[in-house]
């Protein structure tokens, strides 16, 4: 696993003055001994922070761990800082944007859903190559990319093609590390994708600048909320309800993003759930993803379950604590998951 070192410049100042003479000579030599004191250490401080911006620089080849399909730790070499990139997903293509790589996107898989928001123009404007269920090696061969990158389940024969394929081919893969299904998964991992894209493209200081600002709105969030804990309350992350039956998402990066808001996720991954099951599932929060391809049954499927007379006693229909989300916000692998936590706190905390 790579490695990040963050180096911090302490700069102490320390200006001692003697007692003060009488007369306006020592008082004149007290000011003189102060500005110079404050030149040299200001001067010092200048040279460190030079240092450091020089030792942040990657120096290529560059080693980083990454994971492929089954989620085995793996090595990539990156000769030198790539041009021209491929993703797989929504998310990595995002995080690639807010670190102001797009003009080194090629081509990305189609997004399952139409992106919207701050990002709809950005990705409008990039290649789409072909649905993430039938895109050929070929095709993303002939975008002549220098690494892809995404989630790693797609590095799989029955997908992309396995990372070593890929590499036969000289071309290296960075897969997220918040995407790995098979680890325990936390919101540092997001973080650490950050980091490691920073190393990759020769942009450290920009991306630890931004994974610190994520870092930060994720403690502040952790230390602001009293729900947090190993006493954790039943959640459900549902889909596809449509007052008969449902449907439930299951995975390890929301999970975590529930255990730190105090929470944990009861669903079974499954669709076709019941009322019945529903009612069994006692869930106190529920979260309602939306996505296109469930556009509707997401008009009203909040609507009807508070309106159902069957599930009127599930804790968090009786005390409305439904909230929607969309799928790309929540269920993607990448910075916009420290928004859902953010949000799904902000709903909480109503």
């Amino acid at each position: 696993m790579n490695k990040i070192l963050n180096y911090t410049i302490t700069a102490c100042i320390s200006l001692t003055l003697a007692g003060c003479a009488a007369g306006n000579n020592s008082t004149s030599s007290t000011a003189i001994e102060t500005t110079v004191a404050v030149a040299e250490t200001t001067a010092t401080v200048a040279n460190d922070s030079k240092n450091t911006a020089n030792a942040a620089e990657t120096v290529y080849p560059v080693s980083i761990q990454t994971y492929d399909a089954d989620g085995n730790e793996i090595t990539q070499v990156f000769e030198k800082a790539p041009e021209h990139i491929i993703t797989n997903n929504l998310s990595s293509t995002e995080l690639l944007i807010d670190l102001g790589l797009q003009d080194k996107i090629v081509g990305m898989l189609d997004p399952d859903n139409e992106v919207t928001g701050e990002y709809a123009l950005a990705i409008s404007k990039i290649p789409h190559i072909g649905d993430k269920k039938s895109v050929s090696k070929e095709v993303v061969l002939s975008n002549n990319p220098d690494i892809i990158i995404g989630r790693n389940m797609m590095f799989s024969d029955k997908s992309l093609g396995s990372i070593d394929s890929w590499n036969q081919n000289s071309i290296p893969v960075y897969t997220q590390k918040a995407s790995v299904s098979t680890m325990k998964q936390s919101l540092e991992n997001v973080i650490e994708d950050v980091r490691n894209i920073g190393i990759i493209f020769n942009i450290q200081d920009k991306a630890n600048k931004y994974a610190d600002e994520l870092k930060g709105k994720v403690d502040s969030i952790i230390s602001s909320n009293s729900n947090n804990g190993n006493d954790l309350k039943n959640a459900l992350i549902m889909c596809e309800y449509n007052d008969e039956t449902f449907g439930a998402y299951k995975s390890a990066l929301q999970e975590s993003i529930l255990n730190t808001l105090g929470y944990t996720n009861i669903a079974t991954g499954t669709s076709d759930l019941t009322l019945e099951n529903l009612v069994t599932m006692e869930p106190e929060l529920i979260i309602y993803v939306t996505s296109d391809r469930n556009k509707d049954l997401d008009t009203n499927a909040v609507e009807l379950m508070k309106n159902n007379t069957v599930p009127a006693d599930v804790p968090a229909i009786s005390n409305n604590k439904i909230m929607t989300i969309s799928y790309d916000e929540f269920m993607d692998y990448g910075t916009s998951t420290i928004n859902a936590l953010a949000d799904i706190n902000t709903f909480l905390n109503k």
